[in-house]
């Protein structure tokens, strides 16, 4: 169940971010020269003038400071009195005025460390770092080093003339002012103090430090114990490795030991340096390599945190290593303390990838709080992931400052450059409430006697509000899940659950709010009622287009969501201990200690438990069942594979009795071949646990019942088979003897062995055994130690269905010596079965004898008279039926002769009209003549002719 809420939880959004990133405030410089001017190369906040201080160190080839207007986002120029007209035409680098800009209580300091002027003592042009600080509105130039300074810090003369202050400035929390030269000589460090115009100079000491750049970045803040020190960085160190040097004003305390990654080359550490509190109220270290670099790798970057080691006799103590995410980044060139942003007292910390995403840039921001815990490297996650907006997403977050709650809002503002685009953003922040939810389940006490099922939740919201602002817009939205198979919510109005909501306007401590749910009396309470509770906040104000100086985000001190489990078993303990008295019953008629098998259709299991301990949640019973199959099975118990998981509806109080329910058992299906039926009952007090509590096993040994198995015989031409002598001398005589067994029961028969047996007879031949089921015809085999012996195994012989036979096709061959035989007497051919069905009961020898006897071909007496009268008797019938029809009689004579003289008279008429060439007559003259003519006559003419 927790898992399922687990789940459902995870859904709900957790990221927490800080900086409003909607409606963006972009500051960009008036009228620049050049393209490459690198505005916002670096930021300070002038929080006595409440105006952004941006530089662009390469515009006119000196350098140019803006102080621009938050409200209006306008910038103007910062005049400052720099010449480089008497500079010859060769000298044509760029002065970099502004290269760092950094902010006091009531000035800003700026230099530039490229300076250059002409050195009259050696008629050189040489490079002078030149500093400004701009106070009340004026540019107040500030001093150099002295030259006895100098004199005592380098081997070479005319180099220890030469330096560039101005590269890295930071200002102290006693107002001294530290300034970086790290380009000339070994690099160079001076300190201006309050209230003192030349400033003290951190001499070079080539045993105690480093080789080159000292002085690239620099820091300051009590990172020792509780007094300040100085930390100064020096990224390639003496042999590449880099180095962060600690001193207390000029001295040198001790060196920072890395404690990580300490053979690494390369990798620019100590090239940033920034200050924090995080892990006490003295201060942190957090170090910079922009340039570290995996194996397969290029400049990832990566930043080290070191914590206080509240002595100065120990070096600051490495904590973690966080390693930029993509190749060429360049993860940690800016890191900016952005102050306490959730109210844990703790600093935030941004950190930049300037070139992360193709040089487009990325700021991290990451809570003071992990920084400094015990969570592994790969697992440690930002706060929030600024992404820049295409128009200025080049070199975003090369440099970062915060500014001191210019909103009064109650947290700092986050100003970022991109200065590869020439512009500054301003990200403003929004001040977080910290939100902690609780739930308090009810006293179930005396449950069981008051039969109470209404019962509520106490839900409470408790907020700590930051001092600013004062007003806050802000509502929450409580989601109450439960997750039980008896316990529920009485109301739900969500899809998780039932949801209400908070609105903070009011500014309370904490918000309360009962949640009903029902606990039915005869529910199973053998597991914890599962319930949680989720907080989030309403209108997240990071969705929003406008910034609203009034609007909260949750904290990640927050506690916004409670998983928590209560018991409301009716037990003394959260466990509940009942004593069952198991009774099974099983219905099977057992005979000599065996089952006759297929005696009953069905047969059935039972069982009753009573208990007389507490009150049973989770009881119930797995009855395994072999052997047969389960034909029903009772409502309260469920089939799973092999057996049966029966459990109560209802929790089984003390006192009371629970019966499964009869579970029904296919006898039917048996055979001769099962040898028993298996029944285990095993009983679980607690269905949850996978150990038993009591195991009851039975076993029903079945005995088959072969009573009902019958055979006949018969030969398929008869018992008595006559045979001519033609059959017996040169045909041949075909028979079959056929056995037919039936099975009346009680028990179905499978595999049933049948063994055939034939005689030794000379006169027969083509002898096969066949047997022949409801399905198909097998060969029966011979016997290996005797080849009149076949083998017929009957597959199924169930009762009242099946029918089996036995075929035995034989041929009588012809045979001299057979017919002499049969002369003087019959001859008999005999075949037989027999089985045991079950072992030592041989069953029904069955026979089939086959008499043969001679007959002659004569045919008697009798049987001839009989053909001849019988034939006589035909003919009569058929002539008597020719004579009814008129087979005989000569209907149309008349008609011939009719037709006869008409032709014979047509034929004289044409001769008597003939012409003739002796005796000419005329028609007069032939007319009687056709006239007299008679029928009579025709005949006489014809005949004549």
């Amino acid at each position: 169940m927790k898992l399922i809420i687990c789940l459902c939880l995870a859904a709900w959004p957790s990221v927490l971010a800080m900086y409003f990133t909607g409606e963006k405030e972009i500051f960009q410089a008036p009228n620049l020269l050049r393209n490459d001017s690198y505005f916002g190369y670096s930021i300070t906040y002038d929080q006595k003038n409440t105006k952004l201080v941006i530089s662009a160190p390469r515009e006119n080839n000196i350098g140019a400071v803006y102080d621009c207007d938050i409200p209006s986002r306008s910038c103007s120029n910062v005049p400052v009195t720099i010449d480089r007209n008497s500079l010859p035409a060769e000298y044509n680098h760029d002065f970099w005025f502004g290269a760092t800009v950094k902010s006091g209580p009531n000035f800003v300091m700026m230099c530039a460390p490229r300076y250059t002027q002409n050195y009259i003592r050696f008629n050189k042009y040489v490079t002078f770092g030149k500093c400004f600080s701009h106070e009340n509105g004026k540019m107040v130039e500030r001093r150099q080093i002295v030259e006895s300074e100098r004199n005592n810090d380098a081997e070479s003369e005319m180099e220890t003339r030469m330096d560039s202050f101005g590269w890295s400035i930071d200002v102290a929390s006693d107002d001294s002012i530290l300034v970086g030269g790290p380009g000339m000589f070994h690099g160079r460090v001076m300190i201006y103090k309050p209230r003192v115009n030349i400033p003290i100079f951190i001499k070079y000491n080539k045993d105690m430090m480093p080789e080159f750049d000292f002085g690239y970045s620099v820091a300051s803040g009590m990172f020792l114990d509780k007094k300040l020190y100085y930390a100064i960085g020096s990224p390639y160190g003496t042999s590449g490795l880099g180095e962060v040097l600690f001193y207390q004003k000029v001295k040198l305390i001790r060196k920072l030991i890395k404690g990580e990654d300490t053979d690494v080359v390369g990798s620019m550490f100590g090239a940033v340096l920034c200050a924090a509190k995080m892990s006490n109220k003295f201060t942190d270290l957090i170090v910079g390599a922009p340039t570290y670099a995996k194996a397969d790798t290029y400049n990832l970057g990566a930043v080290y945190v070191y914590l206080n080691p509240k002595s100065n006799k120990l070096s600051p103590i490495f904590k973690r290593r966080i390693v930029g995410e993509s190749a060429g980044a360049q993860f940690g060139s800016a890191i900016a303390n952005v102050g306490d942003l959730n109210g844990d007292h703790k600093d935030e910390i941004a950190i930049s990838a300037p070139f992360e995403n193709d040089g487009s840039g990325v700021v991290y921001l990451y809570s003071g709080r992990d920084l400094i815990s015990d969570k592994p490297e790969m697992t440690l996650k930002w706060m929030q992931k600024i992404e820049p907006e295409p128009s200025y997403a080049k070199s975003f977050g090369l440099s970062l400052t915060p500014l001191l709650d210019y909103d009064r809002n109650g947290c700092n503002e986050l100003a970022i450059g991109s200065p590869y685009n020439d512009t500054v953003v301003l990200l403003r922040c929004l001040a977080a409430i910290t939100v902690q939810t609780s739930a308090k389940f009810p006293n179930l006490k005396d449950r069981a006697t008051s039969l109470q099922i209404n019962y509520n939740l106490t839900v409470c919201l408790t907020v700590t509000y930051p001092t600013l602002p004062e007003e806050i817009t802000a509502r929450l939205s409580t989601t109450v899940m439960m997750i039980h198979s008896s316990a529920r919510l009485a109301a739900t109005n969500d899809p998780d659950g039932f949801r209400f909501e908070t609105d903070l306007k009011e500014k309370r401590g904490e918000y309360c709010n009962d949640i009903p749910f029902i606990l039915p009396i005869d529910g199973k309470y053998d597991t914890e009622i599962n319930y949680a509770v989720k907080t989030k906040l309403i209108e997240d104000p990071m969705q929003l287009k406008k910034f609203d100086r009034t609007r909260v985000i949750l904290s990640d001190r927050s506690v916004l969501q409670v998983i928590q489990a209560a018991w409301a078993a009716e037990c003394a303990g959260k466990i509940c201990v009942p004593n069952f008295i198991m009774t099974p019953s099983l219905s099977f008629d057992i005979k000599d200690n065996k089952y006759i098998i297929d005696s009953t259709k069905t047969e059935h299991i039972s069982v009753s438990m009573v208990n007389n301990g507490e009150v049973a949640y989770d009881t119930c019973l797995r009855v395994e069942i072999s052997g047969t199959r389960v034909l029903r099975y009772p409502p309260a118990c469920q089939t799973n594979g092999t057996s049966l998981l029966c459990m109560p509806i209802t929790p089984i109080r003390h006192g009371n009795k629970w019966d499964t329910g009869s579970i029904d058992l296919d006898m039917k299906q048996l055979n001769n071949l099962d040898k028993n039926v298996t029944v285990n009952i095993t009983r679980y007090d607690y269905c949850k646990n996978a150990k038993p509590t009591e195991i009851r096993p039975y076993t029903i040994d079945l005995k088959p019942d072969p009573s009902g198995i019958a055979a006949s015989g018969e030969n398929d031409i008869g018992a008595i088979v006559d045979v001519t002598r033609e059959e017996v001398t040169e045909k041949g005589k075909k028979m079959t003897h056929v056995y037919t067994l039936t099975n009346s029961g009680p028990t179905h028969w499978a595999k049933l062995q049948v063994k055939v047996k034939l005689e030794n007879n000379e006169f027969v031949d083509d002898v096969s055994v066949h047997v022949s089921d409801t399905y198909n015809t097998m060969n029966c085999d011979v016997d290996p130690s005797d080849n009149l012996l076949y083998i017929c195994v009957l597959e199924s012989l169930r009762v009242q269905k099946d029918v089996a036979k036995i075929l035995i096709p034989m041929f009588i061959k012809p045979n001299k010596e057979l017919e002499e035989i049969l002369e003087e007497k019959n001859v008999t051919i005999s075949t037989s079965i027999s089985f045991e069905p079950v072992p030592g009961d041989v069953r029904d020898n069955t026979r089939i004898s086959t008499l043969l006897t001679l007959k002659d071909a004569k045919v008697p007496l009798a049987i001839i008279i009989s053909a001849v009268v019988v034939g006589l008797l035909f003919v009569i019938i058929i002539a008597f039926i020719l004579y009814r029809v008129g087979f005989l009689q000569r209907k149309k004579k008349q008609e011939l002769e009719k037709l006869r003289r008409s032709v014979k008279r047509q034929t004289i008429l044409r001769r008597s009209t003939m012409p003739n060439q002796n005796s000419p007559q005329s028609s007069q003259q032939r007319r009687p003549v056709l006239e007299e003519l008679k029928d009579t006559d025709e005949d006489i003419l014809v005949s004549k002719k």
